[in-house]
């Protein structure tokens, strides 16, 4: 080997070991970023016609499991969507209260219960009288309570449903943005793995909205496909629709027009439609169409039930048909044909109320009485009939369940509410921990910081090895210059 070919070798050596060295700091630099993809040279060896003359760096490699990453995807996609639905759950739980929670509905149905019992035994006593009232009030206001929540969280789902789509159109546009530029880097012989780092992690965000895969194309690109066929990404993105409904009210709906659809390029998507199986979005969704209401329904139906089992004449003879008993509904004269609603309008009959100008003696003798009868005070028939209305077995309207007192009633629905929140609950953790043991597999296959400072190592003595030769080769120069 001729000194010209020995000295370009090492030179070679020495270009590769420096561009080696700043990989591995960059590799170590990046440990702990999210998307980051580590860095490795590809090598290969350098000739000048049939002989070699060093080696050459022909590109960087960027080292990520495509299989791993969109299980990982998947896994996160399905724990972002348990995270909203056990939240949902938990929050309807606790505002129907627990039964022995003095503000839970169940507590207070029993509470009105012994205030009637409390009160047949004295009749005359307006203050027992007035425990009813309390009693039933604290009823009300727990049912509206509720009733005000259930909106809420349709409220937050809709808004959170027009920010997602938000996202997502600024999100789709990115990657198709960043497909071309990555394209134009690889074509022009260039290191697009940065802008690979940052298209993975846009990536990662988008599929905890929605339950996407990504599918490889020619020259860097990738093409995003969401669940069920749709593409929204190659060479230009998809484009999401929504409008935003502030405060939804119970009947507001989706069928009746008075709710959006999401949109995928003016076509509406369904709600079963496989691009929300997964993610929060499809949580959203369900929440404001599907479990808020299927909640509502039952809250209203416990209200109908309570209204109705004081609102017959043959309890209190005084009552006209259809008109109220102990309980009416605010705004209302009769009950509605459509009970979609009622738990945010019941409240205590203003006949018996004395703060709205009623009066306490007709829960003794008939809400529908003008004036106190003379020399009835100690009468508690009606005040028993009430006592026994209350823990008789009733069918609520328009369902197919057995017959039950209204605190039965009231039970099963928070039974309905647990177990709901339970079954989410064990989801969540199934999908948890299955999420986090393929975070620990990609992590794994991420930046090892100990093989990258044996990689630094190997770099420095491959350094002093080049170095060497050029000090050896300048040395003989010297050599053979001064023996001229």
């Amino acid at each position: 080997m001729s000194l010209s070919l020995a000295l370009s070798s090492a030179l070679s050596g020495l270009n590769v070991t420096a561009r080696g060295t700043q990989l591995v700091s960059d590799n170590i630099a990046n440990a702990q970023t999210e998307g980051y993809g580590v860095r490795a040279l590809s090598l290969a060896a350098r000739s000048t016609g049939a002989q070699g003359s060093g080696v050459m760096a022909t590109g960087i490699l960027r080292d990520v499991d495509p299989a791993l990453l969109a299980d990982l995807r998947h896994a996160k996609s399905a724990q972002s969507r348990d995270q909203v639905m056990s939240g949902f759950w938990a929050r309807v739980e606790g505002g129907f209260g627990m039964p022995d929670e003095p503000d839970g509905l169940t507590y207070l149905l029993d509470a009105l219960q012994v205030s009637l019992q409390n009160a047949a035994t004295e009749p005359e006593s307006d203050i027992r009288l007035r425990q009813i009232t309390q009693a039933a009030t604290d009823i009300t206001r727990r049912f509206g309570a509720v009733d005000d929540m259930l909106q809420a969280q349709r409220d937050v789902a809709d808004a959170a449903l027009a920010k997602d789509v938000e996202f997502l159109n600024h999100a789709l546009a990115t990657v198709a943005d960043l497909n071309t530029r990555i394209q134009k880097q690889t074509l022009l012989g260039g290191a697009p793995q940065s802008l690979v780092d940052a298209r993975q992690k846009l990536i990662s965000d988008i599929s905890q909205t929605i339950a996407i895969q990504e599918i490889p194309r020619a020259d860097g690109r990738i093409m995003l496909m969401g669940q069920g066929g749709h593409i929204l990404v190659d060479r230009t993105a998809a484009q999401f629709g929504f409008t935003r409904t502030p405060g939804p009210a119970a009947r507001d709906s989706v069928e009746a027009g008075s709710l959006s659809r999401v949109t995928l390029n003016d076509r509406p998507l369904a709600l079963d439609n496989a691009l929300f199986s997964t993610g929060r979005m499809g949580a959203f969704l369900e929440i404001r169409d599907i479990s808020a209401p299927a909640a509502q329904l039952r809250l209203d139906s416990l209200a109908h039930d309570l209204v109705s089992r004081f609102a017959q004449p043959t309890l209190d003879p005084s009552l006209g048909a259809a008109e109220f008993g102990l309980f009416s509904l605010a705004g209302l004269h009769t009950m509605p044909p459509d009970k979609t609603g009622i738990s945010g309008k019941i409240a205590l009959n203003p006949l018996a109320d004395p703060d709205k100008g009623g009066a306490l003696w007709r829960l003794r003798h008939g809400m529908g009485l003008a004036s106190l009868p003379a020399g009835m005070a100690s009468d508690n028939a009606l005040l028993s009939n009430k006592l026994h209305m209350l823990g008789a077995p009733r069918t609520l309207a328009g369902g197919s369940g057995l017959a039950k007192p209204a605190a039965l009633h009231a039970a099963d629905t928070l039974s309905f509410l647990a177990s709901e929140r339970l079954a989410q609950d064990q989801r969540g953790a199934a999908n948890t921990a299955r999420a986090a043991a393929l975070e620990d597999a990609f992590t794994a296959r991420g930046v090892d910081t100990d093989a990258e400072l044996s990689k630094l190592l190997t770099l420095e003595q491959a350094y002093a090895a080049n170095a060497k030769v050029i000090a050896t080769v300048d040395a003989m120069w010297r050599t053979l210059l001064e023996n001229v």
